[in-house]
């Protein structure tokens, strides 16, 4: 038996939930093993424009990377950069 449009977005919103909560985890050990706090975020594009860009755009864009590349004082590590 198949299953509706609805079920199966139902179940794919609940794998998301499932896989953020062990990056969440995932975060807090990268954390202690590096001796502080590090912020782990998830961009997602949100307009139809974006969704063939590349990882690395699309944090460059939501970040407003200027030209002179990422700003002093942090380091910058993607975890799905493009193959």
């Amino acid at each position: 038996m198949a299953l509706s449009a609805t079920e199966q977005k139902t179940i794919l919103k609940k794998q998301v939930q499932d896989w953020t909560t062990e990056l969440k985890r995932v975060a807090d050990l990268i954390a202690a093993a590096k001796g502080g706090n590090c912020a782990l975020v998830m961009i997602s594009s949100t307009d139809a424009d974006h969704v063939d860009v590349a990882p690395e755009l699309i944090l460059e864009g939501a970040m407003r990377v200027n030209p002179l590349g990422w700003p002093q004082g942090f380091e910058v590590t993607l975890l799905n950069p493009t193959n």
